[in-house]
Order: C-alpha cells, then sequence, then structure tokens
C-alpha cells in the first residue's frame, strides 16, 4: 500500500525559527526581551549598591570603636600623666617655688595635646602655668579648692582634669590640666580614610569582577539565545523562534489592525532524495533552498526552518489576493532550477500553502492550520504548486478527522464495519474457487464511507494495522465457515505495508488461522508492488515463512508499480493479479492487448498464476481466456457481496476447491 504525505494535524502537533530582527515598532515580545538586560542589570546595580551600603557601615562602625577607644586611652594616659606631675610639682608647691614649677609646667610642651596647664594654692592662687600660644588664658583664681577645685569634662575637642597635689599626706594645691582632642580627630581620620580607601579599594575591584562576570554571563545568554532560535542546519530562525516571532506578529497585527499573512513551505520528495544522496548532502541542499528563498523575500519577511523539509515565511502584508498568489509563485519559481550539491544535479520541487490574519483565521494557531491545510492541498493537486486557503477546506480536514475518530471507536466495537466478498472464477470452467475480502463501513452519522477514503485515514493516523488484522480475523472466520459447509474456498486479504513491516506479523498470523480453524492454503494474502519494494530486505523472510506453511501469496495491482523481476523471482509468489486499468480497454485496444500478453507470458514463464480483476464484459473475459488467464474476477461473473449472499450462492453451487 502506497505511502502517503504528512496530514496537516501531525505537522501541528509539533508546531512552532531567522532568529528575524523584530522590527522597531513589533510588540509585547520585543519589548520582553529588552525589559530584561534592563532588569538585570538593575538588580546588578542594586547588589552592588547594597555591598557597598554595607561596607560603609561596617567602616563607620569601626571608626565609631576606634574613637571611643582612643578617648577612653587619652583619658586614662591623661590622668597619670596628671598624677605624675602632680607628684614632681608637690615640693615646689610645699614651699610656693614658682619658678620650679614653672619649668616643671613648662616640660609638658613636649606634649602637643597639651593646650595649657596650672597650679593653685590651697587659697585658689594661681602659682604656676604653662599656656601654648592659640590657647584660652586660665583662670587666675580656683573659686573652689575642694575635690580638686574643678571636676573632670569630657568634651567632644577639649579634654580637662585636676589633680590634688598632696605633700606628706596633707593637700598643698591643684594641678589643672586641658588637652586638646584634634590629636584623636586626626589619628580617626586616618584610619577611617585608610579604611575609605581599602572598602573603595575592594568595592571597585568586586564591582569590576561582578561586571566582568555579568558580561561573560550576557555573552552566554546572547549565545544560548541564539542557538535555542536559530536553526543550525540553514542558519534560518528555528520553530521556537518562528513561535515568538509570529506570536509578536499576530499581536501587532491585532493592534494595529492589519494584515498578516504565513507561506508554509514543504519539498517535494525530499526524503528520497536524502536516502539516496545522503544526510550531508541533504543538509547541503537545505543550505542552498534557505538561501535561494531569501533571495526572494522581502526584508521585512521572516523565513524559518520548521524542522526536516519545512519551511515558513511571515510577511507583514497589504498585497490583495491576486499579488499575494504571484508572492507565492515566485516562492515555487525559485526551485525550478537544478540544485547541484556532491556533484550531482538534483531537481526539488516545492508545496506552498497561504493564509492570512484576520481573513482566514483569528488566532496563530487557526493561522498555522490553515496554512499547513492548503499547503497539504497543494501536495494533493500534484505538488510544485502554491495553493490560498479556502474555508472548503476545512470541511475536508473536519470530515477527515471525524473518520479517525469513528474509526478508532469502530475498531474497538467493531460497530459498522463488515467484510463484502468478490468470487474468483475459474477460467477454465468457470467454477468458484475463491472470494477477496473488501473493506466496508457503514457509519450512524457518516452514512457508507468509501473504503479507499477509509485506508487512507487509516494510514495517516496509524490505524491500518489494526483495521488489517480486523480484516484477516473475520476474513478466516468466514472461510473456516465456508469449509465447514463441504465448500473450501480460498479467501484473498490485502496487507498494507505497515502491517507487513510489523514484527510480529507472522506470529498474528500464525495465531488468527489457528483462532479460526483454517488451514493455511486456504488464505491467499496479496500484496502490492509499492509494498513489496519498501519492504523487501526486511520483508522477503516473512514471506517466505508464509509460504513455508502453505499461505498462498499474490502480487495485487500488477504492472502499476516499479518491481523488479530479479527480486520476483527470489520471492515465493504464487500469482500475479493483472490491474484492471490493462483490462478496461481489451480486446479493442492493442497497447492494452500488447501488454496483458505479455504479463501473461512472464507470470507462466515464472511458474505463476494470472488473474484478471476488473473483468466487465463477456468480451473481455473470453480474450483473457485465450490469452491463458487462469482466474477472472468482475462485474462480469459477479460483484462484490455481503457474506450471507456469499453463503448462499454457495449453497446453489458449491466451490470445488481452491485453485
Amino acid at each position: 500500500m502506497n505511502t502517503h504525505e504528512p496530514r496537516p494535524e501531525q505537522r501541528r502537533a509539533a508546531m512552532a525559527p531567522p532568529e528575524p530582527e523584530v522590527a522597531p515598532d513589533a510588540p509585547a515580545q520585543g519589548a520582553d526581551d529588552n525589559a530584561t538586560p534592563l532588569l538585570s542589570s538593575r538588580l546588578v546595580f542594586t547588589g552592588i549598591l547594597a555591598a557597598g551600603l554595607a561596607l560603609m557601615t561596617v567602616v563607620l562602625a569601626l571608626t565609631a570603636v576606634d574613637y571611643w577607644s582612643a578617648r577612653q586611652s587619652m583619658l586614662q594616659d591623661s590622668r597619670v600623666e596628671a598624677a605624675i606631675v602632680a607628684d614632681n610639682i608637690s615640693a615646689a608647691v610645699m614651699f610656693r617655688d614658682a619658678d620650679t614649677a614653672n619649668e616643671i609646667l613648662g616640660a609638658l610642651r613636649a606634649s602637643p595635646m597639651v593646650q595649657a596647664a596650672a597650679v593653685y594654692d590651697t587659697g585658689g592662687a594661681l602659682l604656676a602655668q604653662y599656656r601654648q600660644d592659640f590657647a584660652q588664658p586660665l583662670a587666675a583664681t580656683l573659686a573652689d579648692t575642694s575635690m580638686g577645685g574643678l571636676p573632670e569634662r569630657h568634651g567632644l575637642t577639649v579634654l580637662e582634669l585636676a589633680r590634688t597635689v598632696m605633700v606628706a599626706g596633707n593637700a598643698s594645691g591643684t594641678l589643672y590640666v586641658r588637652k586638646s582632642m584634634q590629636a584623636v580627630y586626626t589619628r580617626l581620620a586616618v584610619r577611617f580614610a585608610t579604611a575609605l580607601l581599602i572598602a573603595i579599594g575592594v568595592m571597585g575591584l568586586a564591582t569590576a569582577m561582578v561586571l566582568r562576570s555579568r558580561a561573560a554571563v550576557r555573552d552566554a545568554e546572547r549565545r544560548l539565545h541564539a542557538l535555542a532560535h536559530t536553526d543550525a542546519v540553514t542558519g534560518l530562525g528555528n520553530r521556537h523562534a518562528f513561535n515568538e516571532r509570529l506570536s509578536g506578529e499576530v499581536q501587532r497585527a491585532r493592534t494595529l489592525s492589519t494584515r498578516l499573512a504565513l507561506v508554509y513551505i514543504d519539498l517535494d520528495n525530499f526524503k528520497t532524495l536524502n536516502d539516496t544522496f545522503g544526510h550531508a548532502a541533504g543538509d547541503g541542499l537545505l543550505r542552498q533552498v534557505a538561501r535561494r528563498l531569501q533571495s526572494v523575500v522581502r526584508s521585512t519577511d521572516a523565513i524559518a526552518r520548521l524542522g526536516g523539509d519545512e519551511f515558513a515565511v511571515i510577511l507583514r502584508t497589504e498585497l490583495d489576493d491576486a499579488a499575494l498568489q504571484s508572492y507565492g509563485q515566485r516562492i515555487v519559481g525559485v526551485f525550478r532550477a537544478s540544485f547541484t550539491e556532491v556533484g550531482h544535479q538534483i531537481t526539488v520541487t516545492c508545496s506552498a500553502g497561504i493564509a492570512t490574519y484576520p481573513g482566514d483565521a483569528q488566532d496563530m494557531d487557526g493561522l498555522i492550520s490553515h496554512a499547513d491545510t492548503a499547503m497539504y492541498r497543494a501536495k494533493e493537486m500534484g505538488k510544485n504548486r502554491c495553493v490560498r486557503f479556502d474555508a472548503s477546506m476545512n470541511q475536508a480536514m473536519v470530515r477527515r478527522q471525524t473518520i479517525e475518530h469513528a474509526l478508532r471507536a469502530a475498531l474497538q466495537t467493531g460497530e459498522g464495519l463488515a467484510l463484502h466478498y468478490q468470487p474468483l472464477y475459474a477460467a477454465r470452467d468457470t467454477s468458484l474457487v475463491g472470494a477477496e475480502a473488501l473493506l466496508r463501513w457503514t457509519h450512524a452519522e457518516l452514512g457508507a464511507v468509501s473504503p479507499l477514503e477509509a485506508v487512507i485515514v487509516a494510514e495517516d493516523c496509524g490505524l491500518i494495522t489494526g483495521l488489517g488484522y480486523w480484516v484477516m480475523r473475520t476474513a478466516c472466520t468466514d472461510a473456516a465457515r465456508w469449509q465447514a459447509m463441504g465448500a473450501p474456498m480460498r479467501v484473498s486479504v490485502n496487507v498494507s505495508a505497515r502491517q507487513l513491516a510489523d514484527p510480529l506479523f507472522l506470529e498474528r498470523v500464525m495465531d488468527t488461522l489457528r483462532a479460526a480453524g483454517l488451514p493455511a492454503h486456504l488464505l491467499e494474502i496479496e500484496l502490492t508492488e509499492t509494498v513489496l519494494m519498501d519492504n523487501m530486505e526486511a520483508g522477503a523472510q516473512t514471506l517466505h515463512r508464509l509460504s513455508q506453511l502453505g499461505i498462498h501469496l499474490a502480487i495485487d495491482d500488477f504492472g502499476t508499480g516499479y518491481s523488479s523481476l530479479a527480486y520476483l523471482r527470489q520471492l515465493p509468489m504464487r500469482r500475479l493479479k493483472i490491474d484492471r486499468s490493462f483490462i478496461r480497454d481489451l480486446p479493442g485496444q492493442e497497447h492494452s492487448r500488447t501488454i496483458v500478453t505479455a504479463i501473461v507470458a512472464l507470470a507462466h514463464g515464472l511458474g505463476l498464476q494470472i488473474t484478471a480483476e476488473g473483468v466487465e464484459t463477456p468480451e473481455q473475459a473470453e480474450y483473457l481466456v485465450r490469452q491463458g488467464c487462469d482466474m477472472l474476477q468482475g462485474y462480469h461473473f459477479a460483484r462484490p457481496m455481503p457474506v450471507q449472499q456469499l453463503h448462499t450462492l454457495l449453497l446453489q453451487d458449491p466451490a470445488p476447491g481452491p485453485a
């Protein structure tokens, strides 16, 4: 059974692009992309600022502790210093020796922090003093000499303290000392400046490291973004970029009330070329296709490779339908010239579909779906063309989906499924020798669904294997019933390519025969030339095993495919069925007569029997008998009939046995 191109909904399941540059007025998505680095930069700045403030707080806290420690140390040292001076000056005070007292106080000039010092006698009169030039004058008398005369005063700029001068255990006077706090502040300023410079240096180094790391992260993010949005083979945008761009363009078109078009492109028969010349050549061909597409689209249009051999073009357009169709044909036209790859001239065509927003679809998903549907329609019409989406295409798609769902349900329950049988007659005496099983399906809502339509849908959605086994089970059960009636007759069943490729195919056929109680020689499996050629290597062993079991094998529709005679000689086939297209013009057309004569001679030369199907007139039957056909099948003898009608026919004319 021929394979088919993937259906639109199969493509859509994974829908999703150069990373095309988003124009300045493109909405939402571009704004989000620009906002992300800005937000990240603000976070980095905030983090650095917070770290700086924390470091500054630590520096200030350490400075405050240092200030308190230095002040306490200075106070303690000053008390000790005052006590020493008081002891040394006690004798001078006792004898009221002002010169000696002045000399002793003058020694305090060695301490730059001392602004002034004085000694007062017990009566509070000034006995001696030392004062720097800039210092304030000292009091000439002390009003109160009790408890040392003056209390300690710890100001912000000046430290004042008094010490009683003791002589032989008696108070002889009072020592007064005034010190400046400038040295403490100078030391604190140096320490603060040093700590601040260190903090600034650390912050600068940390900031440089953070900014460098951030730059590396941004570069990595840009590379990852490019990898995530760029197709590795062609350099165009990939499916992810396509989705983002299309979403933004749809939003823009909705906001500005403009028109947007999507061109969906699929290369024709690319898989065959890829398999023939290799994947490296296939990638090279895809790159050439990308360059050609870029050469015909406008700078404002975005091209994307969606995967495999699928491409898409997003275009903002005010083109009318005729101009849009011409645009699509221009895209198809770039494939007219052959491609050169790996030293070969390769001819590739494409099928394209066009859908517009908001004319054909109201959202992004609908636009993709309709463009894909139009592209698939182009393939159905013979490929190498561009088709504009039409609403009627959706009706066919809806019907196909309805058939798929109904067929799935029918395979579960068997409801509506039936087999009709078309009898096969021996050419020598027109006796009934077999019957071909033909699928019929009647649905409650869809009515009678044509077998061809049902099979195509089943192949596309993967139900053909299950459907094929249902046909085989039912046909074998009916054939076993005919044998029980005393009319053993061979039943012919068609097998699809997927069914033959099933690893369990042989086992399931044997299980079916055992379950039905049907001898193997009463089952004939028909395969088309295409199925045989597509599964030659994998299916040859299975076919030989089937033949060894006694099952008959036949080639259906012979003459319409491209089978190799060398391969046919290696396969255990029993019968060839001449396609009805060669029977239709018999016996009048010479061309058909020549082909039929050649096929009959070929088959008999290979030891094969010949069945002619599609026999509709007595003249055709007579000619085929004269040419040596072994069996005949067609409306001239009997139309396909339900199994009950065939039972009646068997009772009237029992089959003599399989040929």
